[in-house]
């Protein structure tokens, strides 16, 4: 038994501070005693000052430390390894790792038996976590192996526990993610400077997986730029890892995500990309080597705007039974300089005002003036405007279907080609358009989101006809939908009120919905739709039932009247999600493996750019399952920062983040997408590790041991003699213990009893 004393602070601080706590009790408290007598005076100050001296002793800390002898049975644990990996068919005879293991137990069955009667032996299977079990099994089916955290678990549950050694039976590959991944070497480290119990490893499997059969798998895909712009060739590099394949033609190709009808939160089907002269989409490799690692790079030209997938395949062979590796994706964003707008309309207000949208750096806006009329006769459309890829948009005002007619040629059939491959359409109120222009003879009839009958046409001299139309003045005003959609977003705090303060417009089309795929964003007062969208093949169509917008502008409404319009012509081109809104979301990088946690930032800023640093955040992640898991936020300067966990499931993965500040929304919500690859961190590259196998023994002091020597190692070890007493170190605090309180209480009650009999309370 020893005492041992450990100050609360350092000695000299202690000993001043008890000087100083003695002295100012005898400096202070006879003063007030003094009408006392002496006897009373002696017996109070004596009181206070034990009352001190308990508190002096408090800050010391004291202990008693004993020490005794455990004469329990001691015991050596065997850990034997039940992962994926130890499925591996690489030991002799065909044996796989888990089968050669429980053959070294059975053929060293009797040298167990004489460890057994030295000392107790406890069997554990562990994979992702530790098992006790009477006899180990033979089944190899754990998810991963996490040996950091076995060596964790050890260290907190045994530790103590009367174990002399331990036996740890593996292929020794650390494979883990998330909080399962524990560095096995400083978890080592930490066990033996605690425990001091020496771990003894045997290793089964190979380093070397020439043997293992036929398996092709990606490895390191990176993108030099994860931010492009349209017609620019992409490199993309990566590493092929090729087993089995000597002899073999392996063809590695490019994937590229196909949106077509896709919204946020919704992936895209990857398609091999086509040969062309500026990119290079796939290349075929021989190899003489049964096993190698070949860099690859290969290209592509990014065509369309917007944000995809990209991916590099090897093409699985016959007879590869393991395809899960062969592929590995990530995203990329493709980006325009800006948007080409080709706008077709009459000489009237609506166009002066929406030609102004050409002031904004992301907007060219390419107006092409039809004579109205007769004249509409003599008007010429060039067919260079429905070129391929000439413009993202094009908006149609108040002109009839047959202009579009250039000689035997229509150049509408052009205009739906270039919808179908992607732009946007929209149609806007007029006179000589939508039924009463004859589009619903027209190919745009299937595309625009409304009903046209060829019995409402009428001729281009001809007056409206009164039923096609709306006469009197209307406000315009978001519908719920239109109230959530990105389009009717005029003010990230009282939408509705901005829109029903604008002017109302003097009429509108007469519109219906084609069907139920189509969404009505805006309505009048009296529930007449006015704006309509719908999502056509690649290309947005729309429809909006209203001509004099350029009122909003002239009644003090600028701001508002752009913001509509440039929102409209964005989200016609699927360009709504690239501009700096108001929230914010990202992840970097994009796509990471299985079990990683992911670091999810998120922000919002004011209509000046300016962060908002009192915002709160929902933030939540909807995963491959079409799940959504809310995810905690925690501020980190001007923005705050999520961690995702729950990624164990490969796909893509989605961050949404809704911003509010005084319980106002700051806007529509922001995503940000990400991938998990599509790995099984278990099986992709299951070699074994025999030096972190090594490494662990010579820490812990333990000795690395090959299967077939594991009978002569236990007799060595007998002959050696292993210690079987120990030694229990038992502490017993008594600066915390009840005895000391109880003292302290006792005492401060009986001197505060004395005071207040003697009338000093």
């Amino acid at each position: 038994m020893r005492l041992i004393i450990e100050p609360i602070w350092s000695w000299p601080t202690v000993v001043v501070t008890g000087l100083v706590l003695v002295g100012i009790v005898l400096w202070t408290y006879p003063s007030r005693l003094r009408p006392l007598s002496p006897l009373w005076r002696r017996t109070l100050l004596s009181l206070r000052l034990l009352t001190a001296l308990i508190l002096l002793f408090a800050m010391l800390r004291p202990a008693v430390e004993i020490t005794e002898e455990d004469h329990e049975a001691s015991k050596i644990l065997i850990l034997t390894d039940t992962s994926r990996s130890m499925g591996t068919p690489d030991m002799p005879g065909g044996l796989t790792r888990r089968a050669a293991l429980l053959k070294t137990l059975v053929d060293h069955e009797d040298a167990l038996q004489r460890l057994k009667d030295a000392v107790d032996i406890e069997f554990f299977d562990f994979a992702d976590e530790l098992l006790p079990v009477v006899t180990p099994e033979a089944t190899a089916d754990g998810p991963f192996t996490a040996i950091g955290k076995l060596l964790q678990t050890l260290r907190e549950e045994e530790t103590g526990q009367r174990v002399v050694g331990a036996f740890l039976l593996s292929d020794g590959a650390q494979r883990a993610g998330g909080e399962d991944e524990i560095d096995p070497r400083s978890e080592a480290r930490r066990f033996a400077e605690q425990s001091g119990v020496p771990i003894n490893t045997v290793v089964y499997g190979t380093s070397e997986l020439s043997s293992a059969g036929l398996d092709l798998a990606v490895e390191d895909l990176s993108l030099d730029q994860p931010v492009t712009f349209e017609r620019k060739t992409v490199p993309v590099r990566a590493k092929v890892r090729l087993l089995g394949a000597a002899g073999r033609k392996v063809r590695v190709r490019l994937l590229l995500e196909d949106r077509t009808g896709k919204g946020l939160g919704e992936a895209g089907e990857l398609k091999p990309l086509p040969l062309s002269q500026d990119a290079r989409p796939f290349r075929d490799i021989e190899t003489r080597e049964n096993a190698e690692e070949i860099p690859v790079e290969l290209s592509f030209v990014a065509s369309q705007a917007g944000e995809f997938k990209v991916a590099i395949e090897v093409v699985p062979l016959e007879g590869e039974v393991k395809t899960l590796n062969n592929r590995l994706e990530t995203l990329i964003t493709v980006r325009k300089g800006g948007l080409k707008v080709a706008y077709f309309d009459v000489y009237r207000p609506e166009q002066r005002f929406l030609r102004r949208l050409n002031d904004t750096a992301k907007i060219q806006l390419d107006f092409q003036l039809v004579l109205s009329g007769e004249f509409g006769k003599q008007t010429t459309i060039d067919p260079r405007l429905f070129e391929q890829g000439a413009y993202d948009a094009y908006i149609i005002g108040d002109v009839p279907a047959s202009v579009f007619q250039n000689g035997n040629r229509s150049l509408l059939v052009e205009l739906e080609r270039r919808v179908n491959e992607g732009a946007g359409l929209a149609m806007i109120g007029g006179l000589h358009n939508f039924g009463a222009g004859g589009y619903a003879s027209s190919p745009l009839a299937k595309l625009l989101p409304v009903k046209m009958s060829p019995a409402d046409s009428i001729g281009l001299t001809d007056p409206a006809v009164p039923g096609q139309h709306f006469s009197q003045k209307l406000q315009v005003l978001p519908t719920p939908d239109g109230e959530r959609h990105y389009l009717m977003r005029l003010s990230s705090s009282g939408n509705d009120k901005t829109w029903r303060a604008l002017p109302k417009v003097g009429g509108a089309n007469r519109l219906a919905p084609r069907s139920g795929a189509v969404d009505v964003l805006a309505e009048s007062e009296d529930g007449a739709p006015l704006l309509m969208v719908a999502d056509t093949g690649r290309g947005r169509t729309l429809a909006f039932a209203v001509d004099e917008t350029w009122k909003w502008y002239l009644h003090g409404y600028s701001a508002e009247h752009q913001r509509f319009w440039q929102q409209l012509i964005l989200w016609l081109a699927r360009k709504e999600f690239e501009t700096e809104g108001q929230v914010w979301a990202r992840v970097e990088p994009r796509n990471f493996p299985p079990l990683s946690r992911i670091p999810i930032e998120v922000g919002s800023r004011d209509e000046s750019g300016n962060p908002i640093t009192d915002a709160s955040y929902q933030l939540e992640v909807i995963t491959p399952g079409d799940g959504a898991k809310p995810l905690v936020t925690q501020r980190v300067g001007d923005h705050a920062l999520g961690e995702f966990a729950d990624t164990l499931e490969p796909g893509d993965y989605w961050a949404r983040v809704q911003a509010t500040r005084s319980g106002e929304s700051l806007g529509l919500p922001a995503m940000a997408r990400f991938i998990i690859n599509a790995r099984d961190i278990e099986l992709d590259n299951p070699t074994a590790d025999p030096d972190l196998m090594r490494e662990i023994a010579e820490i812990t002091g333990g000795v690395a041991v090959a299967p077939e020597d594991f009978g002569t190692f236990i007799d060595k070890l007998l002959e050696a003699g292993i210690n079987t007493e120990m030694l229990r170190h038992r502490r017993i605090n008594l600066w915390d213990h009840w005895l000391l309180l109880t003292l302290f209480v006792l005492l401060m009650s009986t001197e505060w009893t004395i005071r207040k009999l003697k009338g000093l309370v």
